[in-house]
């Protein structure tokens, strides 16, 4: 629903002039930006007419059930010499009948002088430019038909010349005897690039740039990526400005010459992980004006974010003794700087390790609470909002017939415990590197372990969720913490290096997974830097290695990791 969305970070940023790579983890929000930008929101936020934007904007997802120009059939192009003029005709007139099928749906004013428009439009523009890339147009119907219908016409015949290369492909066999193709041939500089621009003549569209923006690009062929970043590398942006979203797997920057494009030369790039995770308030506000919208519209009209996400109050008051007896304590055992510095580093770690004593009840604590729920969601809002569904829906069912006022502890624990659990136990199968995928999962095992004995430990800095490489990684340990990346698991980063003469890589486990390994996910400030050997052994004996920082401490057993110090101060990332 438009009127739910509202500004995301650096959405002026994502929405300038300049192409735009948007980055990201699996399910991070990249989707959401960009239905940000079409002319719906942007009317709802801008209180503007639709001639008054400052923007165009088109969705062009990739990942489109039933139609999308990665169907099996297209990589038998790939078998043919003119495999770069046929995948980027497939990809012209793809997004071609996304961009006009788009504006048929809009809410366009209907009379004369715009249908004139729009006709006039269709002949001189379209057809003409479609004759000329070798196909045939039907006309219009002969009544006057109005720019929806005359833009819907345009989809169809887009939609046509895409099926009649679908229906090409299919002839194909490989190492056969070629198939002669007679169709159209379609490019972006001399067909689609000229149409959306030509688009700004039309009084009751903008008269101002055409946003192209396309989803999920990871999910094209090579080939197609190719092509696409062919497009990327013209000088178009000032009319055509295309955004490209992409999980942290896009197949090449290479382009159809064979030179790749550059960031910030061709394009800026944008990691929305970044956004995301290292702007502290701003991600708690975000969620704050979301759930407030949403509570809202469904006449839940009395209560807040965090009145309708209560926290567990037998739990916070047990924390809050803690706090006092810190506070108390602190002129005599105090460790940090100030008395409240203490209480938040050690007042929820030290219940934490109380619930797990000789009871082992660490099982007990709950992951309830607006603001704990925000953290756990690791900055994908998609998560915290799924969650939310499931949570009211659990709740509704525990009291029929009644209306639903708020999510009690209990359930906000339950199922926040579940989401991590299936994050840890079940969502693995998805990967297809079946070896990587075996070393991935034995490495947030070793990690998330390690995470929760040093947060029961009576270290001076207990809340940790990241690690930092000392030395140069290998390319296997590599491969296996970028898996890690793409699916959300790791956040990546980089930090200054020991010596301070240039940067290491830093990972950040996502706190989606806190309560699958009994950590706090409320913040952290402190890193663990650990060898590439000990990485691998992770990879390879999570049991082994965890049996043994259980016997010996986390940090005798990462004092061989060559740092200075094993833990070193660090501002929160998230």
């Amino acid at each position: 629903m438009a009127e739910l969305f509202v500004n995301p970070p650096d959405a002026n940023k994502i929405g300038g002039l300049g192409h735009t790579m948007l980055n990201g983890a699996r399910g991070c929000g990249k989707s959401m930006i960009f239905r940000y930008l079409l002319s719906d929101c942007q009317m709802i936020t801008l209180k503007k007419s639709l001639n008054e934007l400052p923007f165009l904007a088109f969705l062009v997802s990739i990942k489109n059930i039933g139609a999308t120009p990665a169907l099996t059939e297209f990589h038998r192009l790939e078998y043919k010499h003119a495999n770069i003029v046929l995948n980027e005709h497939v990809l012209t007139v793809f997004a071609a009948a996304k961009v006009f099928s788009s504006l048929s749906h809009i809410d366009l004013p209907e009379n004369e002088e715009t249908g004139c428009e729009a006709v006039d439009y269709f002949e001189k523009d379209f057809k003409r430019r479609m004759e000329q890339c070798g196909s045939d147009v039907q006309p219009l119907p002969a009544s006057r038909p109005s720019p929806a219908r005359v833009f819907e016409h345009i989809a169809d015949v887009c939609k046509d010349c895409y099926s009649a290369i679908v229906r090409y492909a299919k002839r194909i066999i490989p190492d056969g005897q070629p198939v002669r193709y007679t169709g159209a041939l379609c490019d972006y500089l001399e067909f689609l690039f000229p149409l959306l621009n030509e688009l700004k003549r039309l009084s009751f569209l903008p008269s101002s740039p055409v946003y192209l923006l396309i989803d999920d690009a990871d999910y094209l062929s090579r080939t197609q990526t190719i092509v696409l970043n062919s497009w990327i590398s013209t000088r178009t942006q000032a009319d055509v400005s295309i955004k490209v979203s992409t999980q942290l797997h896009y197949k090449t920057f290479q382009t159809m010459s064979g030179l790749p494009i550059q960031s910030p030369h061709d394009f800026q790039k944008v990691d929305i992980s970044d956004l995301y995770t290292t702007r502290r308030g701003r991600y708690l506000g975000r969620v704050k004006e979301i759930v407030s919208k949403r509570l809202a519209k469904a006449g839940i009209k009395d209560s807040s974010p965090r009145n309708f996400f209560p926290n567990d109050e037998k739990q916070e008051r047990a924390i809050r003794e803690i706090e006092n007896k810190i506070r108390s304590d602190w002129p005599k055992k105090g460790k940090g700087h100030r008395a409240s510095d203490d209480v938040v580093r050690y007042a929820r770690p030290d219940y934490i390790r109380s619930l797990g004593g000789k009871s082992k009840s660490t099982s007990t604590y709950s992951y309830s609470g607006f603001e704990q729920l925000v953290h756990i969601s690791s900055g994908l809002i998609r998560y915290f909002l799924e969650s939310a569904a499931v949570m009211f829906d659990d709740q509704r069912n525990s009291q029929p017939g009644q209306p639903v006022t708020h999510i009690t502890p209990k359930i906000q624990n339950q199922v926040a415990r579940h989401r991590a659990d299936q994050f840890m136990l079940s969502e693995f199968d998805q990967m297809a590197e079946e070896k990587a995928r075996d070393q991935l999962r034995n490495l947030i095992r070793a990690l998330g372990g390690t995470f929760y004995l040093k947060l029961i430990s009576q270290d001076s800095e207990r809340r940790i969720f990241s690690v930092a490489i000392s030395g140069v990684p290998g390319d296997d340990v590599l491969a296996v913490l970028d898996l890690g990346v793409r699916y959300g698991y790791f956040h990546r980063s980089t930090i200054g290096n020991k010596e301070g003469t240039g940067r290491s890589l830093l990972y950040v486990l996502t706190r989606r997974l806190a309560p699958h390994f009994k950590l706090d996910p409320s913040s952290f400030a402190g890193y663990l830097w650990i060898t590439n050997d000990m990485l691998r052994k992770a990879m390879s004996k999570p049991d082994a290695m965890l049996g043994k920082v259980r016997n010996v401490g986390v940090s005798k057993y990462f004092k061989g990791s060559g740092q200075l110090n094993l833990f070193e101060r660090n501002g929160p990332i998230g």
